[in-house]
C-alpha cells in the first residue's frame, strides 16, 4: 500500500490575510489531536509506572499495543484462510499447515504464473481436481505461486518448475515427488493409485483369468506370505507404476495353475513374448529399483513407435542405446522393411533400444535432429542418449542381417561415430556476435589469448529466442573488447566432441589459457548479470537468483520438441 507523507507546517505569518481564519481553525485541530496524544501518552506513561510499582508485575517491554494485537489476530485469522480457483486450493506459507491438517491426501503443485510448461498444465490440474473432488471428500489439489512463495520452495527442496508433490496424513516432512503423466488422466489415476490399495488381491482362478485377460499389461505378484517384507515392496512399485495393473496372490491354486515354486512376480502382456517371469531373491529380497527396471523393459514392446505419449517410458528404461528407422506408413515396401528391422530387435533386448518414426507422423520432426529429410527416408540412425554419440547405417540394404552385423558393430566399438556440423555462414565472425558451427567452434573457444562466451541454442526453444535480443545487446557491448568474444552455436545442427548440451539455452563460458577450462553459467539471464560475470572473469555473481527455470527445456522435452533424443526431474 502507497502511504503520502503530510505536509509540514507553514508559519502563520507567512499566510495570507484571506487564509488566516482556515488557518487558525486547522492550528486548533492540530493542537487539539496534540494534546489528545499527549493526554494518551501521560496515561500510558502512568499505567506502565504502576505496573512498575506492583510486586510480582513484570513489564514486557516487547508487548504489543492492544490495538495492534487485534489487528494481528485479524490478519492472522484471514491469512490462514483455505481459498481455491476452479477446483483447486490456494496455498501460501500462512495456510499450509491449515490445508494439511484439514485434508488427508494432498498434491500440491509449485508453479510459476510465466512458465509455459505450468501454463499447459493448469488445465489438465484443474480438469483432475474437479474430478476428484466429486469422487472422494478427503483429498484435493492445491498450488503454490513459488514466485511468491520463496520460504515453501526452499522448505520443500523446489528446484524447478511446475514440481508437484503429494502430502499423507498431514506429515510435513516427507512428501511423495509425483511421478505420473502431466495429463487430466493420469493425474488421477496416479492419485487414486496412491489412495487405494495399489494391487488388487485375487484369490480365485477366475478372477486372476479375468484380469489377466482384460489388460494390455499387468503384473501379479505371488508370495507365500503376504506379510512378508517383499509385499511391502512390490505395493510401493505398484503404487508409481501407472501403465500397469497389478494384483497380488497368495493361493497355492494359483502359484499351480501357473507353474510358480517360489515367491515371483509374473508380467503378462498382450504382445511379443507374452509372459515374462522375475523370481525373488531368496537372499536378498526383492529390490525395488531391480523389478521396477524389469516390469519398465518389459512393458515396452521390442519394437516401439516413438510419440509422445511413450516417449516417458521409453526413456525412463536405463538402456542409453537406441537404434531408429525412419519410414513413410503409407508405403508397402517401408512396411517390410519395419518387419527386417523387427526381426533384428529380440537378440539386443536389454541392450539397445528399438524405435521407428513414421515421417508423416506426430514425431516427425525427430528427422531434424538427425539432418534427415523426406528424401533421406528410408534410413536409420544409431545414437547413444548418455553421451550423444550417432553413428551411420551405411549398408545398401536393410535387413535383419545387415541391422544386427551394424548393431554388433557399434557395441563392439567398430565404428567410429559421426559428428554433424553445418558450414559456416558467410559473415560469421563479422558481427557482434560470432555465429559458430562445429567446424569452427575448436579454433574459436580454445583460443588461448580469448575468453569466449557461448550460448547453446535450439531454434525451436522459446527460451532461445526470449534471450536473442539481450544476447545481441552483450554482443554489442563488448564487441570492442580484444580478449572477450560473445558467440552462438545451434545446439541442434551442431555436435561438439566430448561435450554434451543439456537444456536450452545453455550457456557456457571457456577462459583464455592453456586449461581448456569450462563454466556453465547458472545465473539469471540478464545483461547486468552477464557483464558482471565477465568483468569479473567468469566468477558467477553471488545475487540472489531465481529457481533455474524449468522451462530450459530438460532433456525430455528437447526429444518432445526438436529431435526427440534424451527432461530433468526430468
Amino acid at each position: 500500500m502507497w502511504l503520502c507523507k503530510s505536509k509540514s507546517p507553514v508559519s502563520l505569518l507567512a499566510m495570507r490575510s484571506h487564509l488566516l481564519l482556515f488557518s487558525l481553525t486547522l492550528l486548533l485541530s492540530v493542537r487539539a489531536q496534540e494534546d489528545i496524544r499527549q493526554r494518551a501518552g501521560d496515561a500510558s506513561s502512568g499505567a506502565e509506572q504502576n505496573a512498575e510499582e506492583i510486586p510480582g508485575v513484570e513489564q514486557d517491554e516487547g508487548a504489543a499495543s492492544p490495538q495492534e494485537e487485534r489487528a494481528q489476530e485479524q490478519e492472522e485469522s484471514v491469512s490462514d484462510e483455505l481459498l481455491e480457483e476452479e477446483g483447486v486450493l490456494v496455498l501460501n506459507q500462512h495456510n499450509f499447515a491449515r490445508a494439511l491438517q484439514e485434508t488427508k491426501f494432498l498434491l500440491v503443485e509449485f508453479y510459476a504464473p510465466w512458465c509455459t510448461h505450468c501454463q499447459a498444465l493448469a488445465p489438465e490440474y484443474t480438469k483432475a481436481a474437479q474430478i476428484l473432488m466429486e469422487e472422494f471428500t478427503h483429498l484435493r489439489l492445491a498450488k503454490v505461486d513459488g514466485q511468491e512463495e520463496r520460504d515453501l520452495l526452499e522448505e520443500f527442496n523446489v528446484n524447478g518448475y511446475p514440481t508437484l508433490k503429494f502430502f499423507r496424513d498431514g506429515n510435513r516432512t516427507n512428501p511423495i515427488a509425483y511421478t505420473g503423466r502431466s495429463d487430466s488422466g493420469g493425474i488421477v489415476k496416479w492419485m487414486q493409485r496412491q489412495i487405494g490399495p495399489s494391487a488388487i488381491l485375487l484369490e480365485e482362478e477366475v478372477r486372476a483369468e479375468l484380469l489377466i485377460n482384460s489388460q494390455e499389461l499387468i503384473a501379479i505378484g505371488f508370495f507365500k506370505d503376504l506379510t512378508d517384507p517383499d509385499v511391502k515392496v512390490f505395493y510401493e512399485i505398484a503404487r508409481n507404476t501407472m501403465d500397469i495393473t497389478f494384483g497380488i496372490t497368495e493361493q497355492s491354486e494359483l502359484f499351480q495353475k501357473y507353474g510358480i515354486t517360489k515367491d515371483t512376480v509374473v508380467l503378462f502382456k498382450k504382445f511379443d513374448e507374452k509372459r515374462v517371469d522375475f523370481p525373488v531373491d531368496e537372499d536378498l529380497g526383492l529390490d525395488n529399483m531391480e523389478l521396477s527396471q524389469f516390469l519398465l523393459l518389459n512393458s515396452l514392446e521390442l519394437v516401439m513407435e516413438y510419440s509422445q505419449q511413450n516417449g516417458d517410458r521409453i526413456f525412463a528404461v536405463k538402456v542409453p542405446n537406441h537404434i531408429l528407422l525412419f519410414i513413410n506408413k503409407t508405403m508397402e515396401a517401408h512396411l517390410l522393411l519395419l518387419q527386417n528391422f523387427r526381426g533384428a530387435a529380440p537378440s539386443f533386448k536389454g541392450k539397445i533400444i528399438f524405435v521407428f518414426i513414421d515421417i508423416n507422423g506426430e514425431s516427425a520432426n525427430v528427422m531434424d535432429y538427425f539432418n534427415l529429410t523426406s528424401k533421406d527416408v528410408p534410413a536409420i540412425r544409431f545414437i547413444n542418449v548418455e553421451t550423444s554419440q550417432r553413428f551411420l547405417f551405411s549398408a545398401d540394404e536393410i535387413t535383419s542381417k545387415t541391422v544386427m552385423t551394424f548393431c554388433n558393430d557399434v557395441l563392439n566399438k567398430k565404428i567410429k561415430h559421426i559428428m554433424i556440423s553445418e558450414e559456416p555462414p558467410e559473415g560469421w565472425d563479422k558481427h557482434p556476435v560470432k555465429i559458430l558451427v562445429g567446424k569452427t567452434f575448436e579454433e574459436v573457444v580454445y583460443d588461448e589469448t580469448k575468453n569466449v562466451f557461448v550460448e547453446f541454442y535450439a531454434p525451436w526453444s522459446t527460451h532461445s529466442k526470449e534471450l536473442e535480443p539481450i544476447w545481441e545487446q552483450l554482443g554489442e557491448k563488448y564487441k570492442d573488447h580484444e580478449n572477450i568474444i560473445i558467440a552462438k552455436i545451434d545446439a541442434t545442427a551442431n555436435e561438439i566432441d566430448g561435450l554434451r548440451v543439456r537444456g536450452f539455452p545453455n550457456l557456457k563460458y571457456f577462459p583464455a589459457g592453456p586449461d581448456r577450462k569450462m563454466i556453465d553459467y547458472t545465473r539469471n539471464r540478464t545483461l547486468e548479470l552477464f557483464s558482471k560475470f565477465l568483468d569479473s572473469g567468469g566468477v558467477l555473481p553471488e545475487e540472489e537468483t531465481e529457481i533455474q527455470n524449468s522451462e530450459a527445456e530438460t532433456e525430455k522435452e528437447e526429444l518432445r520438441k526438436s529431435q526427440e533424443a534424451r527432461k530433468n526431474e526430468l
